[in-house]
């Protein structure tokens, strides 16, 4: 193969498995001990592996005066080219309601091992052993949500499929099919036609197939919607102006995911777009009727599985934070 060859095969499958990585640094999280709007609230960061034994990056954002009594907590997934510091875009409005919020670099993204991303497929298995640690650590949280963005929401979706314990999601602009996503920005933006994307999407797959471990056949979103418990709850987000992922994505999970309690907010904006105050407001509330108020006064956690890391080898654009209302705050004399 000659250079030219190697060049222009890398640029067909590399960009969907290795965008632009997030790095930062610890510092850009904040002080461990902050305000969010009058909430003292307090990070905790800390290291799990996941089920391929890669170190992955945490944090755990509780307030402080909910700190060992019963309250639930989300789980922030960020999208493919971000980390845990997007996890500050939902702090704001998750913390004063009394629900902790825990962010993660997935595997391959931001401070976190790994050398390339999988568009949710391992990711779900990262936040099942997330959510073992939390069980085993935090005792005192009782149901344990996801809220995803883009890859993040279909790692919610499928780690929703993996563990029937997470009964409430949030999902930003899921897509339904990896391959069917590739083909609309395939024609949008190179103006490739359908039977010339066919050709070299078998390579495509091929290649991710070989060097990320995983079949691209099996992010079909769409499936595995119309399985998942009836009993899950779920919000879908879906920005009007996005020309990444089409409104149509989220639209058609909504309407195939047999569950009763779901609902589809629309709202001006584009795929990376910051999400309108409103809409998280109204995201805040689903997530808080979801949980019910038992959530916040007794432990509901019954018959839990631990998914060990053998079971899951069996089984199956940055959005940053916006952190002016997160402040930080010093005087610790008030807090101990």
């Amino acid at each position: 193969m000659s250079q030219q060859e190697y060049k222009w095969n890398e640029l067909l499958w590399k960009p969907i498995v290795r965008p632009p990585r997030h790095c930062y640094n610890l510092k850009d999280l904040g002080n461990e001990i902050f305000k969010v709007k009058d909430t003292i609230t307090k990070r905790t960061d800390f290291e799990i592996h996941n089920n391929r034994n890669q170190k992955l990056q945490c944090s755990l954002f509780e307030p402080v005066r909910m700190q060992d009594k019963p309250h639930p907590c989300m789980i922030y997934l960020h999208g493919n080219s971000s980390s845990r510091i997007e996890s500050f875009t939902i702090i704001e409005y998750l913390i004063p309601a009394n629900i902790s919020v825990c962010g993660i670099d997935l595997s391959g993204s931001g401070l976190s091992e790994g050398e390339y991303i999988s568009l949710g497929y391992h990711e779900s298995k990262d936040v099942i052993c997330l959510y073992d640690y939390l069980r085993e650590n935090k005792g005192y949280l009782t149901s344990i949500g996801i809220w995803g963005r883009s890859m993040g929401s279909v790692t919610a979706i499928l780690a929703a499929h993996y563990n029937y314990e997470f009964k409430v999601l949030v999902c930003d602009s899921p897509f339904s099919n990896l391959t069917l996503l590739c083909q609309e920005l395939a024609k949008a933006n190179y103006k490739i036609p359908n039977c010339c994307f066919n050709c070299f999407w078998c390579y495509v797959k091929s290649k991710i197939n070989q060097e990320v471990k995983f079949n691209i056949d099996e992010l079909n979103i769409v499936q595995i919607i119309q399985v998942l418990p009836q009993d899950v709850q779920i919000l879908f987000l879906s920005a009007q102006q996005d020309d990444l992922i089409r409104e149509s994505h989220p639209k058609l999970l909504m309407k195939l995911f047999r569950g009763h309690n779901k609902e589809l907010f629309s709202f001006e904006g584009t795929h990376n777009s910051r999400r309108p105050v409103k809409i998280l407001e109204e995201s805040v509330q689903f997530v808080c009727k979801a949980f019910g108020q038992r959530a916040w006064t007794e432990l509901q956690i019954q018959n839990t599985t631990k998914y060990s890391q053998t079971q899951l080898s069996k089984q199956y654009p940055l959005l940053r934070g916006d952190r002016k209302s997160v402040q930080p705050y010093i005087e610790k004399g008030d807090y101990q």
